[in-house]
């Protein structure tokens, strides 16, 4: 087995997805009859058991081809991933997009990952990007960004949540500053129930504990039929009085207006942000940029509370 080369398990790989000799050739930069020498150099090697079954016009896999196909399959998948990371190390990160809705999410172990990121990496260039205030994880899912600040809890099947951000954010709803509710020292879900209420347009889970569809004692909280396309149509419905909006103190301290008070929720558990990604494709420079946070969150941990664990 020592002798076998990388060359003749690429061209017997690329062959039985081609069953083609000449279009596995024209992919290997070779000429059929090399593409046939090969494969018979391949053969003698393994015992002498033939791999493909030859006609003029047809190739198959013989039982002993295809169980050889079904045991290098995966080999080489996760060889083909390591040379990936190899030559993405090789060049550097390059450019990192990152997602979020508002810069002070989790931004105190961000901006420091972002700085030791780019100076440890040469050419190594991280930029934010804001994510879409009805649309959270699309830029994720469209692959226009590597990673995204999420709030949590989260639980998508094509989401990986990793290292948390922050903890202990504090849940507060945003009003007008003439609002009921403007001169209270706090509030309860059990007020949501009197107003028209912005319930996100996130993943349910996330949706629900940012604005349950009910109070504790069962009355229904009704969402504002307005449709909302940003952050700025947003402040200035909350400054008319026409909805309010049960947020976290991250974004409300970001999105801060003149015309709108912001007052805590006393009922609602504290939430926490983390960094996500989308499950099964391979991007080094993602993985390179989430070891650095690694290193920062258990580094500072004081920066987001008890930000080094996963969840």
């Amino acid at each position: 087995m020592a002798d076998i080369e990388l060359r003749e398990l690429t061209l017997f790989m690329v062959l039985a997805e081609e069953l083609h000799f000449g279009h596995t050739a024209e992919r290997l930069g070779l000429t059929t009859s090399r593409a046939s020498q090969t494969l018979r150099a391949l053969e003698r090697k393994l015992g002498g058991r033939r791999l493909f079954d030859r006609t003029s016009r047809v190739v198959t896999l013989t039982a002993a081809g295809q169980a050889l196909h079904d045991e290098l399959a995966p080999i080489v998948t996760d060889l083909d991933n390591a040379l990936a990371r190899a030559r993405g190390r090789a060049a550097g990160p390059g450019l990192i997009r990152i997602g979020v809705l508002n810069a002070a999410s989790g931004s105190l172990v961000l901006n420091e990952a972002v700085k030791l990121f780019e100076q440890s990496y040469d050419g190594a260039d991280v930029r934010l990007v804001a994510t879409p205030l009805t649309d959270r994880l699309g830029p994720l899912r469209r692959r226009e960004v590597n990673l995204s600040v999420t709030r949590l809890p989260l639980d998508q099947p094509d989401i990986v949540i990793g290292p948390v951000l922050s903890r202990g954010d504090p849940r507060v709803v945003m009003v007008a500053v003439d609002h009921p509710l403007a001169s209270r020292s706090q509030v309860s879900v059990e007020d949501f129930a009197d107003y028209p209420v912005r319930r996100p347009a996130d993943p349910p889970e996330l949706a629900h504990a940012s604005c349950p569809t009910h109070t504790p004692s069962g009355r229904p909280i009704v969402p504002a039929d307005i449709h909302i396309n940003d952050s700025s149509e947003l402040l200035l419905l909350i400054a008319q009085g026409r909805l309010v909006h049960p947020t976290v103190a991250p974004f409300a301290e970001h999105f801060r207006h003149p015309g709108i008070a912001i007052i805590p929720i006393q009922d609602l558990p504290p939430s926490s942000t983390a960094l996500a990604w989308l499950r099964g494709y391979e991007d080094p420079a993602r993985d390179a940029f989430l070891a650095t946070i690694d290193h920062v969150v258990k580094s500072h941990p004081h920066l987001a509370g008890d930000a080094g664990q996963k969840v």
